[in-house]
């Protein structure tokens, strides 16, 4: 029986993983979305007596630059420590991560 399944999780993981990067990004995209508002809250915080053109510039350079940053940055690194995760594990190691995400969304009430 543990054959069977083992040889299920190779033939699942090996047709997961050309896909593996996008997996790894739709987890970063869903991360800044989880925590999004505690990182705007943190930078509002930081330039809450700045001038409103500061207090712009630095939203548009969080949001376009910081995020996007983050999001290619996070996405390559993330996907370069999945690349170890052996391909039996792979798709059950994707599947907690985003078990995991979903139940930190409820308990935050996003769901």
């Amino acid at each position: 029986m543990t054959d069977v399944l083992l040889d299920f999780l190779l033939d699942i993981g090996a047709w997961f993983k050309p896909y593996q990067y996008q997996a790894a990004m739709a987890i970063v995209a869903t991360l800044l979305v989880l925590f999004g508002n505690q990182i705007n809250s943190h930078i509002k915080k930081m330039f809450a007596g700045y001038h409103f053109i500061v207090r712009t510039i630095a939203f548009v350079l969080v949001c376009a630059f910081g995020y996007g940053l983050a999001t290619v940055w996070l996405t390559a690194v993330l996907n370069e420590q999945l690349a170890k995760v052996p391909l039996a594990y792979l798709v059950p190691v994707h599947l907690v991560i985003f078990i995991a995400m979903g139940i930190h969304a409820q308990k935050q009430r996003h769901i």
